[in-house]
Order: C-alpha cells, then sequence, then structure tokens
C-alpha cells in the first residue's frame, strides 16, 4: 500500500523539489529559501499529510486543484502566494490529525 501511495503522490512530489534557485545563502553561510523554495516546502509538507491519509486509508478533500497547484508555482512569487501554501499545509496537517488518537 505504501508503494501505491508513493506512486500517486511521485510526479507532485518530484514539481516541488526545492532547486538550487529557490536558494540563497545568506550571513554567514545559513542557507534561506526564496518565496518559491519556501511555497514548495510547504506544499511538499501538504502532500506528505495527503500521503499518510492514504496510508491509513481514509477519504479527505484535496485542498488544492491543478489550477490552483499550477498558480502557486507560477513566478512571481509573492506573499499571497506563501500565505496561500501555508494554509494548505495547516489544513492538510488538521486532516491528518483529526483520527490519529481515536482508539
Amino acid at each position: 500500500m505504501i508503494t501505491a501511495v508513493r506512486k500517486k503522490w511521485a510526479s507532485t512530489i518530484k514539481r516541488l523539489e526545492v532547486l538550487p534557485q529557490d536558494k540563497f545563502v545568506g550571513d554567514g553561510g545559513i542557507v534561506y529559501y526564496k518565496a518559491s523554495g519556501s511555497v514548495k516546502s510547504n506544499l511538499r509538507v501538504a502532500v506528505y499529510y495527503l500521503g499518510c491519509l492514504d496510508e491509513r486509508g481514509e477519504e479527505y478533500q484535496v485542498p488544492f486543484d491543478r489550477k490552483k497547484f499550477e498558480s502557486l508555482l507560477s513566478e512571481p512569487v509573492g506573499q499571497k502566494k506563501l500565505d496561500e501554501a501555508i494554509r494548505i499545509k495547516h489544513e492538510c496537517a488538521k486532516m491528518a490529525r483529526r483520527n490519529t488518537y481515536d482508539v
């Protein structure tokens, strides 16, 4: 089952890889994400939570469609897109935690 889940999300996860152009090195050699890298990393976490729901066989509604996904990954990336990616991540996390502790 886990293999099927990985295959289901594989192309999406590949698109969400943070590339060198999505980062910059600041003072002291610390690596920071640009806005595009932050959006990708937040969406990658959201997809991880959706994968967890798939592994448990739970029903869920994906909080983004293809159009919204493409829009979030397109340039330019600003605060609105970053806020939307964070909202999606939190929504997915909430769904994943929903039934985790039920006994």
